[in-house]
């Protein structure tokens, strides 16, 4: 993989800002709002659909908040307010996530090199054991 990371993305490709668990996830958890709200719901097939494509729109791995959160029903005052975790637990979970799959906060990577990299680093461990969405998530059928 190291030669595929974008490390000076194409400014003409779109970009997306999404943190650890968003870009791993999105693959995984089933369509729907998950809970979230229509408008959480909407943004996270929007993903999905641009993963799926695995073109060479860019991702940028955000720490915090982002794209996605903005539209979910548990974000307010900048941050994750979710009762299965708040954002201290959710920054954890992505650092999880960021070691499993060997990349960095600000790296920007084109969806078909994280959809390449995902395919042959999943299931991670925390996701099998620690996620409390596992329950709901089609990861360990991966890899």
């Amino acid at each position: 993989m190291e030669g595929k990371r974008c490390m000076s993305p194409d400014k003409r490709a779109e970009t997306v800002r999404l943190r650890p668990h968003h870009i791993f996830c999105s693959r995984f958890l089933p369509l729907g709002d998950l809970g979230r709200g229509a408008a959480f719901g909407a943004a996270m097939e929007r993903v999905r659909r641009l993963a799926e494509k695995e073109g060479e729109t860019l991702v940028e791995v955000t720490e915090g908040p982002d794209q996605l959160c903005v539209h979910c029903t548990e974000y307010g005052d900048g941050r994750c307010q979710s009762p299965l975790g708040d954002e201290e637990k959710v920054r954890r979970w992505d650092a999880r996530i960021l070691e499993g799959l060997g990349i960095s906060y600000g790296e920007s990577l084109r969806v078909k090199d994280l959809a390449e990299l995902i395919r042959e680093k999943a299931p991670l461990e925390f996701c099998l054991t620690r996620c409390p969405w596992r329950a709901f998530c089609g990861v360990s059928g991966a890899g």
